[in-house]
C-alpha cells in the first residue's frame, strides 16, 4: 500500500460522511490481526456506528466510504 492509496481512500471516506458525521479513524483488527477496521459515527453515537472492514487500511477506507453513501442514500431522489 501506498501512501498516495491511504490518503485516497481516507479521503473518499471523509466525503462519503453523512451530515453531522466524524470519521473516527481506521485500526488493525486485534482479534484477526490481517484485518483492517475503519469507522464512522454519527450524532447519535454510539447508536449510529458504520465499520468497514478490509485486508489493508485502504480497503477498510473504501468499504467504509461505501457503506455511509448507501446509508446517507441517493440525494437525487428527494
Amino acid at each position: 500500500m501506498t501512501l498516495g492509496a491511504l490518503s485516497l481512500a481516507w479521503i473518499a471516506a471523509e466525503a462519503a460522511l453523512p451530515l453531522d458525521w466524524l470519521l473516527i479513524g481506521v485500526w488493525r483488527d486485534a482479534e484477526t490481526p490481517d484485518t483492517w477496521i475503519a469507522a464512522a459515527t454519527g450524532p447519535q453515537q454510539p447508536a449510529d456506528m458504520v465499520t468497514g472492514r478490509g485486508g489493508r487500511a485502504d480497503h477498510a477506507l473504501r468499504r467504509l466510504a461505501d457503506l455511509l453513501r448507501e446509508r446517507r442514500g441517493n440525494p437525487g431522489s428527494i
